[in-house]
């Protein structure tokens, strides 16, 4: 499955680079199902089908793949430059509900999977690949989805896990944000116990309680960051998400300066780091900030303008202002940031360098 997977990427990879039309992708799309063992001569590869709906109606997938009969998962396809919007989503998620499947597949500048639930509001994003060679979910999609290994069970069963995973790490995700914005409180009352039991024929609880109160504690994660979920195990429910990030239209301002979107607050911070630092060296930056602290680890924070190149990245994903080391190295700031993942850049940002960072709804 890794070699047909790189074989995916590779003719993906193509398509972005030549910038094809959507016309000329699906083409692409349909020869990706035909690596994967689905036939079209059996009618297994419908493209462009035109389904009645109820007396007067009829939907046109982009793609059905169907098998004896019976049809098994519907594609979306857009542009190889294209992400994908709510109203697409939606689009792909009628599809589903009307064709009764419960899998639909996103394909377009990645590829994303999306599982209607049982009597779920809306279809769920479980798995979000992007065209990289070798990458395990990359082979996993290979292996759900090639016909030979196809099992509709084992995909529902891979769905739910997903779902699972991405429950367990919001909820501690959201225990570990408790934990650093009420510090205070929580090491107090742990203290509280603790101290209480230890020396409890020496200190009154008075005694104790006021030691306490004149105890300032704070939290912090161990790498300055606050916890994402990790990438390509889930996400959460995608009209959800979007409704809990509709409203967020937070602004940030660097040192007094003016209020500036999420991702271009990165590119200020860089910015103001290298002309405070005009000697450090891109080795020195990129440990500073490092690809960790990137929504995608591939994309990292920086990459050197012949890194973007020779691992054919989207350029589209970073800031087209080319920044330049101590060392003359040329190098550009990735652009894809939301409310989390930019939390250990700003940690960093104040708590090392003394930045001061404002923030204001809007």
């Amino acid at each position: 499955m890794n070699e047909r997977w790189n074989e995916i990427v590779n003719d993906l990879i193509d398509a972005r680079h030549r910038n094809m039309d959507e016309n000329m992708y699906h083409n692409v799309i349909e020869n990706l199902f035909k690596q994967l063992g689905w036939m079209q001569y059996k009618d297994e590869i419908r493209s462009k089908h035109n389904i009645p709906i109820g007396n007067n109606n009829y939907i046109q997938p982009d793609i059905l793949i169907r098998k004896n009969d019976e049809d098994l998962f519907v594609i979306e396809v857009k542009r190889p430059v294209h992400n994908i919007s709510d109203r697409e989503r939606l689009q792909l998620e009628s599809y589903m509900r009307q064709l009764k499947l419960k899998v639909g597949i996103y394909i377009g500048e990645y590829i994303e999977v999306l599982y209607d639930q049982p009597d779920g509001k809306h279809a769920i994003s479980i798995l979000e690949i992007p065209l990289e060679m070798d990458n395990k979910d990359g082979i996993r999609f290979c292996k759900l989805f090639c016909k030979e290994t196809f099992n509709k069970e084992d995909i529902i069963e891979f769905c739910e896990n997903r779902v699972k995973e991405t429950n367990r790490q919001e909820n501690l995700y959201k225990i570990k944000k408790d934990l650093i914005e009420n510090a205070q409180t929580r090491i107090t009352e742990g203290l509280k116990l603790y101290l209480a039991k230890k020396h409890a024929d020496s200190f009154s609880e008075d005694d104790i309680t006021g030691m306490l109160a004149e105890l300032l504690f704070t939290a912090r994660s161990k790498d300055s960051q606050q916890m994402d979920l990790p990438s390509n195990t889930g996400k959460l429910p995608y009209i959800e998400q979007k409704q809990k990030n509709k409203k967020d239209y937070t602004k940030y301002s660097l040192n007094g300066g003016q209020f500036l979107p999420k991702r271009k607050l990165i590119l200020a911070i860089v910015s103001t780091y290298i002309k405070e630092h005009p000697q450090a060296t891109f080795a020195e930056l990129e440990i500073f900030f490092g690809p960790e602290l990137g929504s995608v680890p591939k994309l990292g924070v920086i990459r050197t303008t012949d890194y973007i190149r020779e691992n054919n990245l989207d350029e589209t994903r970073f800031f087209p202002e080319i920044l330049r080391s101590g060392d003359g190295i040329d190098f550009r700031v990735c652009n894809q940031w939301n409310k989390v993942t930019i939390c250990g850049i700003i940690n960093k940002a104040t708590q090392l360098l003394g930045y001061n960072i404002q923030n204001r709804a809007e």
